[in-house]
């Protein structure tokens, strides 16, 4: 587990609000991930969790506050800048090609990079045949390590809910981030494959990715965040260790009511 304070923060988020007209759904938070640490974000439904995720990832606008990763404030930045610096998201529902091959998912997110046709248009064709080579080669070793490899020519659309949710982490693997940000990363998963996915969410961290990650099943959090933020009406209410925010009264209350 990452001692708090070891690394500069790699993405910080300071009095973030986001609104819908008059109501705010993320209220003047302040956060911070580092590198190789698992940030859990934690609340009842509607407490403004999705929407924090959403404007680390650029899918919402903040209404004020600021995002900085490594430093560079990225808060007016849409969604495809963002990736460009190492901003991978994965969302509640899976967003695989269906009508692709896993293998081929792989190359489309691992090509997808840096714009693959005008890329090659601008290279050549010599530069663009290695990095096809680059990308086949990382993709088979991630099928090897998420014991994928028979899987390897099914059609996306064939999968079990927890085949889509491992072959989506391994999209965004493809595309070698910085920052992960996971919504419900375990919802609609099988007990085995949950089991799998919480050790690759730790071992992704170990690599020195940062993760944040947003999860109801309190196991999962407890198992594999470092940190703990607990929201509620938009608002950070606790923040520390898993034992430390569970022991909160205002947590308590939050849950039970």
């Amino acid at each position: 587990m990452l001692a708090p304070g070891d690394l500069r923060p790699l993405v910080e988020v300071c009095d973030l609000v986001v609104s819908y007209g008059a109501v705010r759904a993320v209220d003047g938070v302040t956060i911070s991930v580092a590198p190789g640490e698992v940030l859990g974000i934690v609340g009842p439904n509607g407490a403004g969790k999705s929407s924090l995720l959403a404007a680390v990832g650029g899918q919402l606008r903040p209404t004020s506050g600021q995002i900085r990763l490594d430093g560079v404030d990225v808060t007016k930045l849409p969604p495809h800048r963002r990736a460009r610096r190492g901003v991978v998201r994965t969302f509640q529902d899976t967003s695989e090609f269906g009508r692709l091959t896993v293998f081929e998912n792989l190359l489309v997110a691992g090509l997808g990079m840096h714009g693959a046709s005008l890329y090659a248009a601008t290279v050549g064709a010599r530069a663009q045949a290695r990095r096809t080579a680059t990308a086949a080669e990382r993709a088979a070793e991630l099928l090897a390590r998420f014991e994928l490899e028979p899987m390897r020519d099914t059609y996306a659309m064939e999968l079990s809910g927890g085949q889509r949710r491992l072959v989506e982490v391994m999209r965004g693997l493809m595309r070698e981030p910085k920052l992960m940000l996971l919504d419900e990363p375990t919802v609609g998963v099988a007990p085995h494959l949950s089991e799998q996915l919480r050790r690759e969410y730790r071992r992704i961290a170990a690599s020195g990715v940062a993760v944040l990650m947003i999860e109801h099943v309190l196991e999962v959090v407890e198992e594999v965040s470092d940190r703990v933020v607990v929201m509620d009406n938009g608002s950070v209410i606790a923040e520390g260790t898993y034992d430390q925010v569970m022991q909160s009264q205002a947590v308590r209350e939050a849950y039970l009511g």
